[in-house]
């Protein structure tokens, strides 16, 4: 499939190697979450680049999950087994962002260190926070902070 004469693969393609298949942490992921991994996998444009982003559409176009509550189950479990560290949360248009990790390569052990995702403010947080006058004043200045004045021209 795809192969020209000399046995090179033709095109881009996502290294699964084998020390990947049968890992401990990859034969622990649900399906869809190995599904999901692919496709953050297969985001990687070069090999200067680090980060990848697989949005909730991305997700529902290719079959991994029809449910904005599974995507953030499988984000995390792709983080907490060691697959993902997440760099920025996202929400509210932003898909959330995250470098791929080889930290299930010591997944089982005591050497590996789990890291927790923290989801970033999806909608349904956000009808809920724009009720509270303090929560909606909050997401306004991490949403949009204040610069501050430039005194070096006065």
């Amino acid at each position: 499939m795809g192969r020209k004469k000399g046995g090179k693969i033709s095109g881009p393609f996502v290294p699964l190697t084998h020390i990947l298949l049968f890992s401990k942490a990859f034969i622990s992921l649900k399906n869809s979450s190995k599904l999901a991994l692919v496709y953050f996998m297969s985001d990687i444009k070069n090999s200067h680049d680090k980060t990848v982003i697989l949005t909730f559409s991305q997700a529902q176009k290719y079959g991994v999950c029809s449910s904005p509550t599974t995507f953030i189950e499988i984000k995390r479990e792709l983080v907490k087994k060691g697959f993902l560290d997440p760099l920025e949360p996202g929400g509210l248009r932003e898909p959330s962002k995250f470098i791929l990790s080889y930290r299930w390569k010591q997944f089982g052990t005591n050497l590996f260190e789990e890291i927790q995702l923290i989801p970033g403010v999806g909608y349904k947080y956000f009808q809920l926070a724009w009720k509270d006058e303090e929560k909606r004043n909050d997401l306004i200045k991490s949403r949009y902070p204040q610069k501050e004045p430039n005194t070096e021209n006065v």
